[in-house]
């Protein structure tokens, strides 16, 4: 069971000072993992809700580390950070090997807070311009396009105020299947929140105000 806590997987811990504040600021225990083993270990022993792991954790192969990472625990929520820009292709990425967030320290302190609190609040945020890149490498389509069936269905019980584990009753599905097409309809939609699920759909078509 995941406890609520997060682990920050970084480099340089001072230059994760000001994510651990953030983190703390949301109610959060926050601990910092220094290396892979550290993290895996911390993992094992604090089944944290939430991992956020530096992009340069593992040099070139970070997005290596992070599917290992989500089929180690896949109840916990991960986000890759930078205290550098995150570039929409570097970010794509990181989302292709299961990170559900992908995010730079570099903003503002009200866009750091608001990315902080949108991710705590278990949705996940991508920045400008990745669902382009991802469109452009042919990994995801346009929303509403080439959605199945099972898709269109965890759409409609999102936007109607489900969480992940009455979706999964209702459906008679794993949470963990919920997980993942959940993520791929946040990636058809190139939307960050349930209000973007919900503009988005209303516009193509696949659900109407009555649905509501």
């Amino acid at each position: 069971m995941t406890t609520s806590c997060a682990i920050i997987a970084t480099n340089a811990e001072f230059i994760a000072g000001l994510l651990r504040d953030k983190l703390r600021e949301a109610g959060l225990k926050v601990y910092i993992a220094v290396n892979g083993n550290d993290l895996l270990n911390k993992i094992k022993a604090l089944y944290p809700r939430f991992v956020f792991i530096e992009s340069c954790f593992r040099s070139s192969s970070t997005d290596i580390f992070i599917r290992k990472l989500v089929k180690y625990d896949r109840l916990m929520k991960l986000a890759v950070w930078s205290a550098e820009e995150m570039k929409p292709d570097y970010a794509a990425r990181f989302i292709l090997a299961g990170a559900e967030s992908c995010f730079s320290l570099r903003g503002t302190e009200k866009e750091v807070d608001m990315i902080i609190k949108r991710i705590t609040a278990g949705q996940n945020y991508y920045p400008a311009g990745v669902g382009a890149v991802l469109d452009k490498e042919g990994s995801v389509h346009a929303f509403g396009d080439k959605l199945t069936q099972r898709e269109l269905e965890v759409y409609k019980l999102s936007v109607a105020s489900k969480n992940r584990q009455e979706i999964a009753e209702i459906l008679s599905i794993s949470e963990h299947t919920v997980k993942h097409h959940r993520r791929r309809i946040y990636l058809k939609c190139g939307g960050n929140t349930p209000v973007d699920l919900l503009r988005n759909g209303l516009i193509k078509g696949l659900i109407s105000v009555g649905d509501l």
